[in-house]
């Protein structure tokens, strides 16, 4: 894996791990109406689901490439 990807990768880890904190702060907080809270929560959600995918393609991206 070349050094570009290697940091790409490690991006989008740090990404994910951010999100999954915030998440889990936004949970976990008593603070400010419930619906916003929701609001956040699915917004976050959705950036995790967008961060997830983009490591899946990187991964097949990897493979594909070491297979060849």
């Amino acid at each position: 894996m070349t050094r570009f990807i290697e940091i790409i990768n490690n991006t989008l880890i740090v990404k994910k791990q951010v999100l999954e904190q915030e998440l889990e702060e936004i949970i976990n907080s008593k603070e400010g109406k419930v619906e916003k809270r929701v609001d956040e929560g699915i917004s976050i959600l959705e950036e995790i689901s967008k961060v997830t995918n983009t490591i899946k393609i990187l991964e097949n991206y990897i493979n594909n490439n070491n297979n060849n």
